[in-house]
């Protein structure tokens, strides 16, 4: 009883983040069908994720990251970026390719959206898989901040690959493009956030991060506003 209320809540910010990213779609909403499915997707991708980094030592990394976090600050930051950010990005990418193909895809906007309800499902998994090794205040702590920080990773190639593939551009550049810059991002935070001296930093690199989405997304609100104004 009481591992299923701590996985409820675990899951709990998970669904009010999908909500508020529902909200912010409302003007012309996904499919809560599509949306479910994408959840399930980025779960099942963190499950992959997870398996993935068994193979690390196959190519002379740790499987743990803990192994040279405090031994290498340096390596760290590498095996951060180089591991930890481009492996999870990618796996969080690989679903985007099936959601690419729904018929409900066709606002620049929805990148953002599906891309980030992939990474609250990815999130999810994440969580519970920390379940067993962490508690109080510090299991509390990642199971509102992780599907946060996630989304938000996910949102740049989210959005380089949705404007490019609603604007008949080259959607593998964009893909390219947004999951290095995600990967990089994604590996420094982790780099800060362990770190005594600079993990101040981590909440306003984030920050920083969030108020580039919400300008995005904004800016995305207002082109399909005058779309359908003239139309």
């Amino acid at each position: 009883m009481t591992f299923t209320l701590i996985a409820a809540g675990i899951v709990a910010p998970a669904l009010f983040w999908i909500g508020y990213f529902y909200y912010k779609d409302r003007f012309q909403p996904e499919p809560l069908l599509y949306i479910g499915l994408t959840y399930i997707f980025g779960f099942a991708a963190a499950y992959l994720c997870y398996k993935s980094y068994g193979l690390l030592p196959l190519l002379g990394l740790p499987a743990d990251a803990s192994l040279i976090m405090e031994t290498n600050r340096l390596v760290f930051l590498g095996y951060s970026i180089g591991a930890v950010g481009v492996l999870e990005e990618f796996f969080k990418f690989l679903p985007f390719l099936v959601v690419l193909r729904f018929k409900a895809f066709d606002e620049k906007i929805d990148g953002i959206i599906y891309a980030s309800v992939i990474a609250l499902g990815f999130a999810s998994f994440e969580n519970l898989y920390y379940l067993v090794y962490l508690d109080g205040f510090e299991l509390i702590g990642r199971a509102i901040a992780s599907p946060l920080t996630h989304t938000i990773f996910s949102s740049i190639w989210g959005y380089t690959v949705g404007v490019a593939y609603l604007s008949k551009q080259s959607p593998g550049k964009a893909a390219l493009k947004g999951l290095i810059i995600a990967s990089l991002l994604h590996g420094i935070f982790d780099f800060l956030t362990t770190s005594p001296t600079l993990r101040l930093l981590s909440a306003f690199f984030i920050l920083a991060i969030w108020i580039w989405r919400i300008r995005v997304i904004e800016g995305l609100h207002k082109k399909e506003y005058k779309k359908s104004e003239l139309e």
